[in-house]
């Protein structure tokens, strides 16, 4: 397991995301892009991509520069070590009223603060007014024996 699975592992932010199953938190986005940049290499695709319709207008290098940059950062160390958007308004509210879990809010049924996460956001919306009054522990438990983030 690398370093931020291991961090993220066994965590779920306030709006009910399970670190270790999102592919931030698992650290997969990273990780497939070293792969990808490595596939890149090995196959020397830059070498033969302009003999194939739009290879020659690819910029190799803004691809490789791309590809390290989501190695390196393309990860999260989930919302309790301070990973994820900064300007989460779901975790700053969550803070704001202290909820370790957003299923605590009585507000959480009109609660807009989801939608950016578009139909992502009303899944775990549901989720989390189905788990009322559980911990988060107890939450993460249940979701994960439900393997409802896992392909």
């Amino acid at each position: 397991m690398n370093e931020i699975n291991s961090i993220s592992k066994d965590q779920a932010g306030p709006c009910g995301i399970i670190c270790g199953a999102c592919p931030l938190g698992s650290g997969t986005v990273a990780e497939t892009a070293g792969q990808t940049k490595k596939s890149i290499v090995d196959c020397q695709i830059p070498s033969w991509a302009p003999f194939v319709p739009g290879g020659e207008a690819i910029d190799w290098a803004a691809v490789d520069r791309a590809l390290t940059w989501m190695e390196t950062y393309a990860r999260c160390a989930g919302c309790e070590n301070g990973g994820g958007p900064p300007d989460c308004t779901i975790r700053i509210c969550a803070r704001e009223k202290g909820y370790d879990l957003c299923s605590s809010c009585e507000e959480l049924e009109e609660c807009t603060r989801f939608d950016w996460l578009r139909d992502h956001g009303q899944q775990i919306k549901e989720r989390l007014m189905q788990c009322r009054g559980l911990s988060k522990e107890e939450y993460i438990k249940k979701m994960d024996a439900q393997k409802l983030w896992q392909a």
